[in-house]
């Protein structure tokens, strides 16, 4: 006899069927809210707390009330990795198009789609400090195969300093990532266009619609809650960015043009030692994260009209 077979056959006084139905959920439901709370809830509140306090190595609390979050408007570095961490997050949108061109070329049917669909997914399944490593090599500027080969197409005449220069350095990052997800973002898309039915297609063509005004009146709004998904995923996966940032440039590249607020916020707490101020940090990137996260949501929820 299982659980569920165990609570049938006792006696649940004063309780309706949908009373006992709720118990239950909130029984199987309690491990996992356990975990929750201990390693997430807990560590946020903690975080927030240790916000207003300095931590020394051993582990001593000294208030300081508003004093780190003032440290904020005086910290330059900030404001770039601020910047810098909404310009990764714009990788989502982009990745996403990409893919969505990918998944209707692939969709088509023609020798080899499988093979092709899966060497572009194969990216994301690659941990990204092996990444690092690889693209590294890659945007050497004397010995890099990127500038070797845009050098020898004549698109460049010298060149390019990727990971030594404060205007390359984040845009390295950036075509890094986009190059990681597109695969993952184009196996779902390609999910999404298969169960949209091909009868709509048909009825379409029949009335005289282009292959433009299908895709606009189509595609595009079956997908639309896919797409959310999609943005959703985007967010924790950019977030994996911190290890190909400390692996391709430690320093967060020249004049920290490539630092982003998770790998300044580690630096701020395990490398100078400022806990206090690596947890303000923590919290604004809570507050960028909820954003992103609520803009995917409403994105999944609506529809198009």
């Amino acid at each position: 006899m299982n659980i569920t077979e165990s609570f049938k056959h006792r006696e649940w006084p004063d309780l309706s069927r949908k009373g006992r139905v709720t118990i239950l959920a909130w029984i199987a439901a309690l491990p996992a809210l356990t975990v929750i709370v201990l390693y997430r809830i807990i560590p946020i509140l903690y975080n927030f707390y240790l916000s207003f306090n300095e931590m020394s190595y051993t582990g001593e609390l000294t208030f300081v009330g508003l004093s780190n979050y003032r440290n904020l408007l005086h910290d330059p570095v900030f404001l770039r990795s601020l910047a810098n961490t909404f310009a990764l997050m714009a990788t989502i949108p982009v990745g996403i198009a990409v893919a969505l061109g990918l998944a209707i070329l692939l969709n088509q049917k023609f020798p080899g789609r499988n093979v092709f669909r899966s060497a572009i997914f194969l990216p994301y399944i690659i941990m990204m400090v092996g990444i690092g490593v690889i693209w590294q090599y890659m945007f050497q500027t004397d010995a890099g195969v990127i500038n070797y080969l845009l050098l020898q197409t004549g698109l460049v005449s010298d060149p390019i300093r990727w990971l030594s220069s404060s205007r390359w350095a984040l845009i390295s990052v950036l075509i890094v990532q986009v190059w990681k997800t597109v695969g993952f973002y184009m196996i779902i898309l390609l999910a999404g266009i298969q169960m949209i039915p091909t009868q709509v297609y048909e009825v379409a063509r029949i009335d005289g619609a282009s292959r433009w005004q299908r895709f606009r009146h189509i595609t595009l709004p079956l997908l639309r809650p896919t797409i959310g998904v999609c943005f959703l995923v985007g967010i924790v996966t950019t977030y994996r960015a911190f290890d190909l940032i400390m692996v391709m440039m430690p320093q967060g590249g020249p004049n920290h043009s490539a630092e982003i607020l998770l790998t300044w916020m580690y630096k701020q707490a395990f490398s100078y030692g400022e806990f206090g101020y690596g947890a303000v940090l923590t919290m604004v990137m809570y507050v960028v994260v909820l954003l992103m996260v609520f803009a995917g949501w409403k994105l999944q929820r609506r529809s198009f009209e």
